[in-house]
């Protein structure tokens, strides 16, 4: 089976033209497209539109001056090839040094007038070729490596990128092993065929996949924005429950222990009525960050509504639960304090429970609020602590009075 150079060729000229046009409509009209992603579209589609203009001079092959056709399609290819992985490497996050890629294509120019060089198919192809390989390579490697929002788009981009490398490599093997005098020679040969069907399956593929990786990033995006809270960037008050859930119902069968941690704002309301609901904003951030910063990696934050927030603690007993409480409340209380200058007099209470997995969440979460309403009852700035008993009966609460000090402080 062997195909003409005008089909082929052609081919890929349409596929990465039609690719750089699908590109650009994304750029113009995705409007869930970022600063970052708009970049790397704008360089990806212009690679796919060089290379497909560098396609069609190659396709013009025997119709144009072969000397322009091999200068001028082979720099486009070069340019084009190099843009479009700059244009994927920009869309996960990384600088790539796209002037490397005039570079090269510079240095391809110059080398086509040393007649040594231009009369040697063989110099030809393992410079063009190789620069290809290489290309792919890092694409590969980055599609492995810096997709940290683990895309399954980027992922099968990377093995159709290897395919296409593939491709690559068989040519270069069979030009440097049977040493064909020129192109058009070594294009009737059944390998070629080939090689050149495998690179435009592969070149399809990567058009249609970078449309797929922006929409899977943005349903990626409106899922998170869907669970979390957008004050803050905690877990919302849905997704911190159902997270908990799935916790406890995988652990019922070990009868895992967890405990819970219920906190609310003391004198949060006041911050509102007086200084605004930006300042009260600002001390829900705050709040939020303390969290973050505090927390262990497996503890489970979340803001149940309005200046209420609740903590879940994975294989954790009362007292590193009620250790855990008295940093983060004592932080808030600190951290508030300096950040506003001593003018804002907002502590923390809480409750804490802990639990054995057979213990529900709705009752974690019933006793957990019962500390924090007695913990607000008692003065504020201060912690309550509930435990189950062993058939499930709550015990009666301690309290932990160690906060009202940072209250007389801030005030």
């Amino acid at each position: 089976m062997t195909l003409d150079t005008p089909t082929l060729f052609t081919s890929v000229m349409v596929a990465k033209l039609a690719g750089s046009a699908i590109l650009i409509l994304f750029f113009l009209f995705w409007k869930a497209c970022g600063p970052v992603c708009a970049r790397s579209l704008a360089i990806w589609s212009c690679g796919m539109f060089l290379a497909g203009s560098g396609a069609f001079l190659i396709a013009m092959r025997g119709v144009v001056p072969d000397g322009f056709s091999i200068l001028a399609a082979n720099t486009l290819v070069i340019l084009g090839t190099g843009l479009g992985r700059s244009g994927f490497a920009t869309f996960l996050g990384a600088r790539p040094a796209i002037w490397l890629n005039f570079v090269v294509a510079g240095v391809w120019v110059v080398l086509c007038f040393y007649p040594p060089f231009f009369e040697s198919f063989l110099a030809r192809v393992n410079f063009v070729q190789s620069y290809l390989i290489l290309t792919c390579l890092s694409v590969v490697w980055i599609a492995f490596r810096r997709n940290r929002d683990n895309l399954r788009t980027v992922r099968l981009l990377g093995v159709t990128t290897l395919i296409e490398c593939t491709g690559y490599a068989w040519f270069t093997v069979n030009q440097n092993v049977l040493l064909y005098p020129d192109f058009l020679y070594a294009f009737g040969e059944n390998f070629m065929t080939a090689y050149l069907v495998t690179i435009l399956l592969s070149i399809v593929m990567t058009i249609l996949l970078p449309a797929c990786m922006i929409v899977e990033r943005s349903l990626n995006g409106f899922r998170e924005q869907a669970n979390q809270d957008a004050l803050t960037g905690l877990a919302n008050r849905r997704s911190f429950l159902n997270g908990t859930q799935n916790w406890l119902s995988q652990s019922r069968v070990d009868n895992g222990t967890f405990s819970l941690i219920m906190v609310d704002l003391d004198g949060f309301k006041s911050v509102n009525d007086r200084y605004g609901h930006a300042m009260g904003d600002a001390v829900l951030q705050l709040f939020g960050r303390v969290l973050k910063d505090t927390l262990d990696v497996s503890a489970v934050p979340g803001r149940l509504g309005g200046e209420e927030f609740a903590v879940f603690l994975p294989d954790c007993g009362q007292e590193p639960a009620l250790l855990t409480a008295r940093r983060v409340c004592r932080r808030f209380s600190v951290e508030c304090r300096e950040a506003s200058g001593g003018k804002l007099t907002v502590t923390a209470s809480a409750g804490v429970v802990t639990a054995g997995g057979k213990v529900t969440l709705e009752r974690a979460l019933e006793a957990a609020d019962k500390g924090l309403y007695k913990a607000k009852r008692q003065g504020k700035a201060q912690i309550v602590t509930m435990d189950f008993t062993p058939d499930g009966a709550l015990q009666n609460s301690v309290a932990e009075a160690g906060f009202s000090s940072l209250r007389r402080k801030a005030a």
